[in-house]
């Protein structure tokens, strides 16, 4: 069971974008009939919930065929990693930058469904309220920062192999960082797609055909 327990502990917080080898305590609490069950080499292990994260009180169903019987049992398993916490108090409406975060170890709670590991893509995501210094940071609390509007007129920045150039152009759409959208070339009059780099600033490649 604590191997069982430490793989699926190890799967999630890989999938959470973690150390591949958390730290963390597993205590296992197990009925005293179950001393009495013959020994099972293909011991089955399950949960009820297996897409829940795997942390604190957790309880087992164990399934053995050869020879038959059945039990259950309980685990307390601890998970400590490295998530996203805030460096200092933030008000509503701030925009995030790298200073105002930092990564700090911290135990999993079942009420933290979704903790932050990466600083990056929350760069540049605005506060919908005040935080606290040092509190967890989560995406509920944040919402994308619009850096270019519809309408407004923008930077495109037009890159390739062998050089680098820009013109302007008019959004034909709003944008956050990252996110793909309208142009238009004020030059040319041509719509083109360009990627949001910065407040007012697009890019896009230029290709050969």
């Amino acid at each position: 069971m604590q191997q069982a327990i430490q793989h699926e502990v190890n799967r999630f917080s890989q999938k959470l974008g973690g150390p591949a080898h958390p730290k963390s305590k597993i205590s296992l609490s197990l009925p005293a009939a179950l001393q009495d069950k013959a020994a099972c080499p293909g011991l089955q292990i399950s949960r009820a919930n297996p897409q829940q994260a795997p942390w604190g009180r957790v309880s087992y169903s164990l399934n053995c065929r050869q020879p038959s019987w059945q039990s259950r049992a309980t685990a307390q398993v601890q998970v400590w990693l490295p998530i996203v916490v805030t460096s200092r108090a933030l008000q509503r409406d701030e925009v995030l930058n790298a200073g105002m975060l930092k990564l700090e170890l911290t135990e999993l709670r079942q009420s933290r469904l979704d903790p932050e590991l990466q600083l990056e893509p929350l760069v540049g995501m605005r506060t919908k309220r005040r935080l606290s210094a040092g509190q967890p940071v989560s995406r509920h609390l944040l919402e994308a920062q619009l850096l270019v509007r519809k309408g407004e007129q923008v930077i495109i920045q037009v890159k390739t192999a062998d050089f680098a150039a820009s013109t302007t152009g008019v959004a034909l759409e709003d944008g956050v960082l990252q996110q793909r959208i309208k142009v238009r070339n004020s030059s040319s009059g041509a719509e083109l797609e360009a990627e949001v780099v910065a407040a007012n600033t697009v890019q896009t490649l230029f290709r050969k055909d």
